[in-house]
């Protein structure tokens, strides 16, 4: 079952609630597991172009099928795999910390993206979504 827009809503609305209580100005993105954006939101005051990269950080995780901060390791230990994906899709992938894979019974469904926030943040952010949507 893809994730719905009522559950990518539910992700984004946990997020947004934590990043609020970190103090911390961010955008959200959730895809499905083709990197389609379901849903997207931008806080007031995010920092400018927040959204394209909270929508690259998803892309990356669902493409990847694991967190950002994980992925980053590709580019060492799988460089054809990273160049290859970096070269199929120019300007979509953004392998910084706050992309998490949506999983549900070992499948990967979609993936949420934050930021915007500061060092450690966005992904603190991502995480309370995830929780809220139960994977």
């Amino acid at each position: 079952m893809p994730v719905t827009l009522q559950e990518a809503r539910t992700i984004i609305e946990a997020g947004l609630a934590q990043a609020r209580e970190l103090q911390q100005r961010v955008a959200i993105a959730v895809v499905d597991e083709a990197g389609n954006t379901i849903s997207l939101d931008k806080m007031d005051g995010a920092p400018l172009y927040r959204e394209r990269f909270a929508t690259g950080k998803a892309f990356a995780a669902v493409l990847t099928q694991m967190p950002t901060t994980q992925a980053q390791a590709l580019r060492e230990t799988g460089p054809e795999r990273f160049f290859g994906m970096m070269n199929l899709f120019p300007e979509q992938i953004y392998l910084l910390s706050g992309g998490l894979p949506l999983r549900r019974d070992g499948r990967v469904l979609g993936a949420v993206g934050v930021a915007g926030g500061a060092a450690g943040m966005d992904e603190k952010i991502a995480e309370a979504g995830v929780a809220a949507w139960g994977g």
